[in-house]
């Protein structure tokens, strides 16, 4: 039985990745802002998966000390963390910048991310060979704004979420080419398009400008269709998350049908991986934990 921690895990993609996993007879820990969502979620994955081995520890992603506070809680109560998901995500629908004074996406979907698995390291070690999975989204031939990481610039709710998610794709690179993969590996998954609570609370004004034309059409995909296109959006990170075929393999593209895909060429230059990282190093510094690094 291997440990396995999904951020997000309380609803849409993630909730469906912690019920195959812990139907699979992993113990599951997932992760979620609020305590009686969270507890809902922790009934019904314990229920459709017939594993009572699921847990739940309680963390906004979008403020840095309690990223810090999860990673210890978790090094707490689990002698060793198997695998990683990092799933959890948002997208804004204008520039708001966090406690820590971090634009929202890049603070959510990257610092975040790479931040908890900076601090669940000692964890992943001890369970070595340990995986860290790491979900992307938006277009993957999009444009990592790597002159604007925070939209300081210009803010798009969908170019943004874009932007911030193959910065992610670069950190995890940069993660990939840092780690021994003999100790932890790091896949990235692209679980494809799902009608989840993020996406139904979509509307025009999060699109460019020629996309708004195709609001209708848009709109009625991203509808409640009650978890199928999330459960299917699912497989990648169970995949990434368990398969043999990526024993040992690092930086790899998981893609929504679950077979290898490639990064955009802007995530493989390493100058770009390197300012990603500097830019989350100048967020943090500017943050509430700046010192903790």
């Amino acid at each position: 039985m291997k440990t396995i921690v999904v951020t997000g895990g309380t609803g849409g993609i993630g909730e469906h990745t912690a019920t195959t996993l812990s139907s699979q007879g992993h113990r599951v820990v997932v992760t979620g802002r609020d305590a009686a969502r969270g507890a809902q979620a922790l009934a019904r994955i314990r229920a459709n998966s017939g594993n009572d081995e699921v847990h739940l520890a309680l963390a906004d992603m979008a403020d840095l000390a309690a990223v810090d506070a999860l990673a210890d809680e978790v090094r707490e109560r689990f002698d060793a963390v198997d695998v990683l998901v990092n799933n959890a995500g948002v997208v804004s629908h204008e520039r708001t910048t966090t406690v820590d004074g971090i634009e929202e996406d890049f603070a959510v979907n990257v610092v975040a991310p790479w931040r908890l698995t900076t601090r669940l390291l000692p964890s992943l070690r001890a369970a070595a060979p340990a995986r860290v999975v790491n979900l992307t989204g938006g277009s993957p031939r999009g444009t990592l704004q790597v002159d604007d990481l925070q939209a300081e610039q210009a803010f798009t709710g969908l170019t943004t979420y874009t932007s911030s998610k193959l910065a992610m794709e670069a950190m995890s690179l940069a993660l990939a080419r840092e780690l021994d993969p003999d100790e932890v590996t790091v896949t990235v998954v692209y679980p494809g398009a799902a009608s989840t609570a993020m996406t139904q609370a979509m509307d025009p004004s999060d699109l460019p400008g020629p996309m708004r034309l195709a609001w209708p059409l848009i709109r009625l995909f991203l509808r409640d269709d009650g978890g199928k296109s999330a459960r299917k959006a699912s497989r990648s990170s169970v995949f990434a998350a368990t398969s043999p075929a990526l024993d040992g393999q690092t930086g790899r593209y998981v893609t929504a049908k679950v077979t290898p895909g490639t990064f955009n060429d802007a995530v493989l230059d390493e100058a770009s991986q390197d300012r990603v990282i500097a830019e989350m190093h100048r967020a943090v510094a500017g943050s509430r934990v700046a010192g903790e690094q």
